[in-house]
């Protein structure tokens, strides 16, 4: 199975095709943090806060919500960008060695998940592979929102172009 073709299938999964794995994940980074002369002051430690397993073939896996910028600034213009957004990294593992890396947006004070596209101008074209892998992860463990009502609030479109 190549790259395109396990993300597909992925991306096209049932939320109950998954095993949903809560912390500890045992998917750390370890951050050095220097002190104002620039020594290690201390290692921080952090992990994703969900993991899942993909029960028709346990060599898929998944990792979510490790977070990689913790204030995110969307484009002015866009309706959410005078919230709280940050990004997030969904990690994907085959045979548990590392595949994809997605970014995913949290956006409207952490009430969505959305895709993080590739450029701003709307309307915003999302891959569909790309719309449904996130939108399986804001089934997962997302919040209890409409994913398709911020989506289309977003100015974000379903594009039927190859993605990654």
């Amino acid at each position: 199975m190549d790259m395109r073709q396990m993300l597909a299938t992925i991306a096209t999964s049932d939320a109950m095709d998954w095993q949903i794995l809560f912390r500890p994940t045992y998917r750390h980074r370890i951050t050095e943090i220097l002190n104002a002369e620039g020594a290690r002051d201390r290692l921080q430690v952090d992990e994703h806060l969900v993991a899942f397993c993909y029960r028709p073939d346990v060599a898929v896996t998944m990792a979510y919500g490790l977070v990689d910028q913790s204030s995110f600034e969307l484009p002015a213009g866009n309706p959410f960008a005078t919230e709280n957004a940050r990004s997030v990294y969904l990690d994907i593992f085959h045979e548990g060695g590392l595949v994809h890396r997605e970014t995913i947006l949290k956006v409207d004070r952490q009430r969505c998940l959305l895709p993080l596209p590739k450029e701003w101008s709307t309307p915003i074209a999302v891959p569909v592979t790309q719309y449904s892998l996130v939108r399986l992860i804001h089934a997962l463990a997302g919040p209890p929102t409409d994913y398709e009502t911020y989506f289309k609030d977003a100015g974000m479109v379903r594009a039927d172009t190859p993605w990654p």
